[in-house]
């Protein structure tokens, strides 16, 4: 059965709800007051009136007795109210009709039992005259053919209506224009139908009018739906709009890059787990408006000034359903590679604890050259950081993963402790190098040389650490100037090559000196030219090349 159909009958036939049945039956009252009413004000006094607009009065008062009948509970004091002043009205205007009194129309209708509500399948009502009066009796007058062909197109028009209205089901009672498109509607038909009333009791009349009341009770169950729908749901299109607001303020925080700040990964979690519990509460009502809200889907966008339609809610709800998706794929994806990352810092510790303070190589590299003791340290405070903040990552998520990285940053810890040890045991070890000769002219010659320069420092002790060799080479440098491509694609070139023939002698020293308040060992190699090119500087020391090699202190300079 159709969707405001089955509602329609289940909610009449049950009668298992009070409220609705209650609110029905005061709808039905209410209009019925509405006609009694103005009939009333229309015949008040004793004035003499067109008997012609008396009877159409009575024949359309009829509709209002049927309404009134189909109310469920005629027992409640506002029924018995409506039905008393129908009464009286029905009286009166058959008094104003026929001032003798003679007649016998004016007596008011019998009450009879509430009808069921009114179904295709239901009998015919009983015939109700044009005082009020119910009568199961044929129809006093014959209908002629063009008649019944008005009526029973009047019935299928109902029908057709009620199926149209049935189909688009009870939402659309929530529009305002809707409603009034439909009540126009059943004003026409109802006054289609006043017409035939003097032919009540005809099998196409009394169908006709089944449908009618069919008609008229769907739409006061859409109206009574829609009206506790919107007292519900309240006003959508603002709901809506604040939800869209709220859902451009959440979405998934771009996941930290390394090297981590303290607190930063806690901070990111904080702010993913926030962001995907608003976007969930966001989503939340969206489900009820779709089910329960009338939103037709329109042309415009929200952008362009139309209302939120069904398209909009779709629109927000896959943002919301994405957001959620990406925030949770963000996780994953960082917490993948959080691993990754503290599986490469337990893989690299073994090389700072393989350091040998006692290696001269390794003095110089690791310990005791300049600036790499606070490199190692920064290293290994960086390594720190990191599997501190996986560490409270994996606390904060309850992985399984807290106990292993607990214990990596106490490695790491021990580390840096072994670390400072080694380097103060380098340090205690570290010695000048071993002078290969103690020739005094040549450290003369070493120590003139390096204080010709500037950038040499206050030479603290000097020794010879290479034995003075004798060393030749030569060099060339072409340069061509003409290019010849012969017939089989040969390339000569030709132009002037230029040799270079080098020769000197050179040596190496190893000096101590201080850079403010502390000593390195520098080395430096001296060579003096007796032959080279054009700018070669020939016959005088020279330095070649100079490195900074190991920290030493100050006590351990005149130590071997």
């Amino acid at each position: 059965m159709k969707k405001l159909t089955a509602i329609l009958y289940l909610s009449l036939a049950l009668m298992a709800g009070p409220t609705s049945a209650s609110a029905a039956d005061d709808r039905i009252i209410e209009g019925a007051l509405v006609d009694i009413q103005k009939y009333e004000q229309q015949f008040a006094g004793t004035a003499p009136v067109n008997k012609a607009a008396i009877n159409r009065t009575l024949k359309l008062l009829t509709l209002t007795r049927q309404r009134l009948d189909s109310a469920a509970d005629h027992s409640q004091p506002a029924w018995q109210a409506a039905d008393t002043r129908y009464n009286a009205l029905v009286a009166h205007l058959n008094n104003l009709a026929n001032p003798a009194g003679a007649t016998t129309t004016a007596s008011p209708p019998q009450k009879t039992a509430p009808p069921a509500p009114a179904t295709p399948s239901s009998m015919p009502p009983a015939e109700t005259t044009a005082t009020g009066t119910t009568t199961g009796s044929a129809p006093a007058q014959q209908m002629i053919s063009h008649q019944r062909v008005q009526v029973n197109k009047l019935d299928r028009d109902i029908k057709s209506a009620t199926a149209t209205v049935d189909k688009d089901g009870p939402k659309p009672f929530q529009d305002p224009q809707y409603v009034q498109k439909i009540d126009n509607a059943l004003t026409r038909f109802r006054d289609t139908y006043a017409k035939f009333t003097e032919f009540k009791g005809d099998p196409d009349v009394d169908k006709a009018a089944s449908s009618l009341a069919t008609f008229e009770n769907m739409i006061a169950f859409g109206k009574d739906l829609a009206a506790k729908e919107l007292a519900s749901l309240g006003d959508v299109q603002a709901r809506l709009n604040e939800t869209e607001g709220q859902m451009r303020q959440v979405g998934a925080p771009q996941a930290p890059m390394q090297p981590f700040e303290k607190g930063q990964l806690e901070a990111w979690l904080r702010s993913l787990a926030a962001n995907r519990k608003a976007a969930i509460a966001i989503y939340q009502p969206l489900p009820e408006i779709r089910e329960r809200a009338y939103l037709p889907n329109n042309p415009g966008t929200v952008e362009q000034g139309a209302p939120y339609d069904m398209q909009d809610v779709d629109r927000i709800e896959r943002y919301l359903r994405d957001t959620v998706s990406q925030i949770d794929a963000s996780l994953k994806e960082f917490t993948e590679q959080l691993s990754n990352a503290v599986r490469t810092e337990t893989d690299s510790l073994s090389f700072y604890e393989s350091f040998d303070p006692a290696d001269p190589e390794t003095q110089a590299q690791q310990f005791l050259g300049a600036g790499r003791a606070d490199d190692i340290r920064q290293q290994l405070a960086k390594k720190h950081l990191l599997v501190s903040e996986a560490a409270e990552y994996s606390r904060l998520l309850k992985h399984d993963t807290l106990d292993e990285r607990l214990a990596l940053l106490s490695r790491i810890e021990n580390v840096s402790k072994g670390y400072e040890e080694s380097r103060l045991k380098a340090l205690e070890l570290v010695r000048m190098p071993k002078a290969v000769t103690t020739d005094t002219k040549l450290q003369d010659t070493a120590m003139k040389t390096l204080q010709s320069y500037d950038y040499v420092g206050e030479i603290k002790r000097l020794v010879i650490n290479t034995e003075k060799t004798h060393r030749k080479m030569e060099t060339s440098e072409a340069e061509f100037d003409k290019i010849d491509v012969g017939a089989g694609g040969k390339v000569t070139l030709s132009g002037t090559q230029t040799t270079y023939y080098y020769e000197w002698d050179e040596f190496q020293v190893a000096t101590a000196e201080p850079i403010e308040d502390t000593h390195y060992i520098f080395y430096t190699t001296l060579k003096y030219y007796t032959s080279g090119a054009a700018k070669t500087p020939l016959n005088r020391w020279i330095i070649s090349n100079r490195i900074q090699g190991s920290e030493i202190p100050l006590a351990n300079i005149e130590l071997d």
